[in-house]
């Protein structure tokens, strides 16, 4: 009988094994970040560059069961036409990042001004010009720690131009 009471105690003095689910955590934090983006034009934006590289400064904030997204960048792209030098262009998009799973999937979604800059030497000089227009980015993407690795659909103009998109950034921040 005492060795029924001695082992009642010691299981019940046992530490008992917390569920994940129970356990209060910590809400999210805002994080800032930054992102390197390689963009693939396709259809007419292919006809006229043929690679675009980037970085872009990247701002979440908690809200509702996913991320406000705020972006400000700059991509820079190789020309198919020789005479055509630079476009660079400077996405300024807000957005909404939805966590799918436990495992640090998501989807994201971005809308915003695409501010675009072109230069082009001509028999007459160099000419330049710039535009905006409303653009958007739909991707999927993965969050591992401070690492958050993305890819999918880039329209830096929604009427007229399209490319993928990918990108690997680096949360250097959360406050």
């Amino acid at each position: 009988m005492k060795k029924l009471v001695v082992l009642a105690l010691v299981l019940a003095a046992t530490p008992a094994f917390a569920d994940e689910a129970i356990v209060a955590s910590a809400p999210p934090a805002k994080t800032l970040g930054v992102d390197a983006i390689a963009v693939v034009p396709v259809g007419n934006y292919g006809n006229v560059a043929t690679l675009g590289i980037g970085a872009t400064a990247r701002l979440e904030v908690p809200a509702g069961s996913g991320f406000v997204t705020g972006r400000l960048g700059a991509i820079f792209h190789a020309m198919n036409n020789t005479q055509a030098t630079s476009l660079t262009l400077i996405p300024a998009y807000v957005g909404y990042r939805q966590p799918v799973g436990p495992g640090g999937g998501y989807i994201a979604g971005e809308i915003g001004i695409t501010y675009a800059y072109a230069t082009m030497d001509t028999s007459l000089g160099r000419i330049s010009g710039s535009d905006s227009e409303l653009g958007l980015a739909l991707m999927a993407g993965l969050r591992r720690g401070t690492l958050d690795l993305r890819a999918g659909l880039f329209a830096p103009d929604v009427n007229n131009a399209l490319g993928l998109i990918a990108s690997a950034g680096y949360d250097f921040a959360a406050f």
